[in-house]
């Protein structure tokens, strides 16, 4: 059912990491994004983007949107920091991630496992497990030879 809404409506989601937009998410809740074209952002939206300077993305509300040489242009905040983002970012795209919604909680798992290779170890040992009780169910089941015996 998730995946079908997912390619249907388009939309994906994706842990909160940090406490920037306390109250409106935090750490361990999922956001759920969906691709919007950049001219519709409004001040007020909360749209994912990569900052300038920076390597992971961000999901700050707008607190500006202008445009220069064709590219949109937002100034951001978070709900929690008392001061504006230190950057304008230029979104290249045509599209950006727009925050649409939030699950509580559900991504706490993810935020608890904090490193990347600790992230890889553990759908690893999730594969291991899975790939271990198809193989013992497999093994266990009865040939045909001897299930009409």
């Amino acid at each position: 059912m998730f995946a079908l809404s997912f390619l249907v409506f388009h939309v994906r989601v994706s842990p909160v990491l940090t406490g920037s937009m306390r109250p409106s998410y935090s750490p361990g809740d999922v956001i759920v994004t969906r691709r919007v074209d950049v001219h519709s952002l409004r001040v007020g939206d909360i749209a994912v983007f990569v900052p300038p300077g920076e390597s992971a993305a961000y999901a700050h509300r707008i607190t500006s949107v202008t445009t220069k040489n064709g590219h949109v242009v937002v100034t951001t905040r978070g709900d929690a920091n008392p001061a504006a983002d230190p950057w304008h970012a230029m979104l290249d795209g045509q599209t950006v991630p727009k925050v649409v919604g939030v699950v509580p909680y559900i991504g706490r798992p993810i935020t608890w496992v904090g490193a990347p290779w600790l992230h890889a170890a553990a759908i690893a040992a999730l594969g291991l497990l899975l790939t271990g009780i198809g193989t013992a169910a497999i093994v266990r089941s009865p040939s045909r030879k001897e299930a009409h015996a």
